[in-house]
């Protein structure tokens, strides 16, 4: 997935930041934002007319004053960042919803006889599958190595600096430790837990390359 024009615009970092301290203050005016997000008038001016050009923002006079607030829209987005960053603060175990197993999913053109239209597809499982099975667990840690490298790749191709790099790929730790503590679970007497032990190792290593300590 690539991001268009507007949407890098709207993951920048000060972008970001005028958009919840607006989100936080409701109504405001520019040298206020200006001042909050470290950010000079000028390029506060800038930020703010494209947000209102995209639509996230609206601007009101009273008598020779120009405040600014959040459309419905923008109110949305500006949420969804700040629950993203409770998310990132929390110390709290998340786990995935009941039911959900992170799978890669490719296109597969079956063989069969007569017209397309005959194709016939499985019936789904009646019931869910265990999130700690072994094959389950090789698919998460597969679906992280593929999430970890589409990020470090973009990263690399934008020119990010270690930092960055850093704050996008560190969070990942912690699914990663998540995982750690499944495998322990696991039967070592298994032949299927060799091959999970195995992949993790494979994304641990992978991990920590990106992270730059490979």
């Amino acid at each position: 997935m690539k991001f268009n024009d507007d949407e890098k615009f709207l993951f920048q970092e000060k972008t970001s930041s005028a958009l919840v301290f607006i989100y936080r203050k409701e109504v405001t005016y520019i040298s206020e934002v200006s001042s909050n997000i470290d950010s000079t008038f000028s390029h506060t001016n800038k930020i703010i007319k494209r947000l209102q050009d995209i639509g996230f923002l609206s601007s009101v006079f009273e008598g020779r004053s120009r405040f600014l607030q959040l459309t419905p829209r923008g109110y949305h987005f500006a949420k969804k960042i700040c629950d993203a960053v409770d998310i990132f603060k929390s110390a709290e175990e998340f786990a995935f919803p009941e039911g959900y197993v992170p799978t890669r999913y490719e296109e597969v053109f079956p063989e069969v006889s007569g017209t397309p239209d005959s194709v016939s597809m499985p019936a789904p499982s009646a019931a869910p599958p265990d999130m700690n099975s072994p094959l389950t667990l090789a698919g998460r840690i597969q679906l992280f190595s593929v999430r970890i490298k589409e990020i470090y790749e973009n990263l690399i191709e934008a020119g990010a600096h270690d930092e960055t790099l850093f704050k996008n790929l560190g969070p990942y730790d912690r699914e990663l430790k998540m995982v750690a503590r499944e495998i322990e679970k696991l039967d070592p007497a298994d032949e299927a837990t060799a091959d999970v032990v195995s992949a993790y190792r494979a994304a641990e290593m992978q991990y920590l390359f990106y992270l730059g300590k490979g």
